[in-house]
């Protein structure tokens, strides 16, 4: 019995690894597609001109991934700030430098459910409902401040830091050299 249970827990911890990594490609192949400017994620002017992107922090575990992954990735000119420190420091005022901002918001990963109700006869009615958000997922965004213009990410995942990078490595693609 001993000689089944160490291959049927190898087999269990190579599909887990499977899976686990298969998401994450999967997350990728899409966000290639997602994110350009074609589809609205990327500003049309981003990268012609010298500007510094603003990157902006929220909150502990998510800027150890944002500061990891710009730094690593992102070759344009940027600084990380608080959304406190965007809204009051007048050096942030300053459109032509600071034309661009990284962000997110939350989307909920809730559901609209549409329900066709037969109430009397051939009577019947519509009615659209919400189904309770189980989480929330981050909807990346760049915000061109000079054009007061919202160019989003139409993709989410769980997989986040993910969608990040890959968005990173777009937005370097736009860089004029």
């Amino acid at each position: 019995m001993i000689n089944y249970i160490k291959p049927f827990k190898f087999l269990l911890l190579i599909l887990t690894l499977f899976f686990f990594f298969s998401c994450g490609v999967i997350v990728k192949s899409k966000a290639n597609s997602y994110i350009t400017e074609e589809k609205g994620a990327i500003p049309p002017e981003f990268g012609k001109q010298n500007s510094t992107v603003l990157f902006v922090t929220h909150h502990r575990s998510y800027n150890k991934y944002l500061k990891k992954n710009v730094v690593k990735i992102y070759k344009g000119n940027y600084e990380f700030v608080s959304i406190d420190e965007l809204n009051s420091n007048d050096t942030y005022k300053d459109l032509s430098k600071y034309r661009y901002v990284f962000d997110y918001n939350y989307q909920s990963a809730g559901d609209q459910i549409i329900r066709n109700n037969v109430t009397n006869g051939d009577f019947s009615t519509t009615s659209l409902s919400f189904r309770p958000a189980l989480y929330n997922v981050k909807k990346f965004m760049i915000i061109d401040r000079q054009e007061q213009q919202l160019y989003y990410c139409k993709l989410t995942s769980s997989y986040w830091s993910k969608l990040q990078k890959v968005y990173l490595k777009k937005m370097n693609e736009k860089l004029v050299e």
